[in-house]
């Protein structure tokens, strides 16, 4: 318990105290024969962040926030890299073959038996899946995480209640008229199964999804200040349909910067740490008691870093597009599978 919050306070003071956002800019587009920039290892230590719903919830094995974050000590430097959940990945689940699936889907992938039992065994069952999810971050970065640390949307739920709440100013207003009812996934909203059969077969996929309005809900949040308790700041946090993936990357930021003024407001790290204590009961990192005292004098002082964020975006390096299924994917502009450009952008940013 304790090595976590340890490593947890860490994470926090970059997060959130240590905040010094810096926009990624507009790049041309990528040669297509760009050559690899190779960072040195040993001068930095990547942590992989990740957030998802956990049991009890639609999805719960799916990664809703992938974050990278790189410490640079001889740079007093602190890169965080926010990777798409729908980065359509080559991942080794069927011993040497590779086959493509979105990132947010490592995890489920090492932990299901079923669709791809010939995985090797270090990407089997539940540590099989973190080490899956590493490797992919690592495909996509060309950075290969050290340790991951992963947290339910519970214990961030309850850990913002414990705060009494966030105040957050919301930059500009927001609507999703479907975001999804819990425990109404497979509700027939009134419809037969002749009816259900035809819209079976005039739609698929989200649109299909749509006929069936009784299992959403319409959330509503206006521009400026809104206060939040946990249910609404991860309703916030975790809407999809309101401005698509990237908006969501940037809800996220939003909250942890109103999470943060409330940290300073209440100074909750230096007194009673009950934001760590909610989080650390439903928190899961490979960073043993062993691993924490060398963990600690590689970071050093972190008052002394400069924190940089980068978004992976259409802006800078990747493309959407439709994927075999015809579901929502981004991809590299140089092509699926070619992840130069990505890297080198990455590896400008340390």
């Amino acid at each position: 318990l304790s090595v976590i919050a340890v490593v947890l306070s860490i994470i926090f003071y970059f997060l959130f105290i240590k905040q010094s956002f810096v926009k990624t800019q507009q790049v041309p587009e990528p040669p297509v024969e760009e050559e690899q920039i190779v960072l040195e290892e040993g001068k930095y230590l990547s942590v992989l962040l990740l957030g998802h719903g956990g049991a009890g919830h639609e999805g719960g094995s799916l990664m809703d926030s992938i974050i990278l974050l790189s410490i640079i000590p001889e740079e007093k430097k602190a890169v965080m890299v926010s990777i798409p959940r729908d980065l359509y990945v080559e991942l080794p689940t069927d011993y040497d073959n590779t086959t493509r699936h979105k990132i947010n889907e490592a995890y489920s992938l090492g932990i299901d038996g079923v669709r791809y039992p010939n995985k090797k065994p270090e990407f089997k069952g539940e540590a099989g899946g973190w080490a899956l999810t590493k490797y992919a971050a690592s495909v996509v970065t060309g950075i290969s995480p050290k340790y991951f640390v992963a947290v339910e949307i519970g214990g961030f739920k309850e850990a913002i209640e414990s705060l009494g709440g966030v105040e957050v100013n919301v930059p500009e207003a927001y609507n999703d008229y479907f975001y999804p009812v819990r425990g109404k996934e497979l509700e027939l909203c009134g419809k037969g199964p002749e009816e259900i059969t035809e819209l079976h077969g005039k739609y698929s996929g989200f649109e299909l999804e749509k006929q069936f309005a009784c299992r959403y809900e319409h959330i509503q949040f206006n521009k400026g200040m809104n206060k939040m308790d946990g249910e609404t700041a991860l309703k916030y946090v975790r809407s999809r349909h309101g401005d698509g993936d990237f908006g969501r990357s940037k809800r996220q930021f939003v909250l942890l910067g109103a999470i943060k003024d409330k940290l300073i407001s209440l100074k909750a790290l230096s007194s009673g740490n009950k934001l760590l204590a909610g989080l650390v009961e439903s928190t899961r990192t490979d960073i043993d008691l062993d691993r924490i005292k060398p963990l600690l004098d590689f970071v050093g002082n972190p008052d002394e870093y400069e924190v940089v964020q980068v978004h992976l975006t259409e802006e800078n390096v990747l493309v959407s597009g439709k994927g075999p299924q015809g579901q929502y994917i981004l991809y590299p502009r140089q092509g699926v599978g070619n992840w130069v450009g990505v890297r080198n952008f990455v590896a400008k940013n340390f």
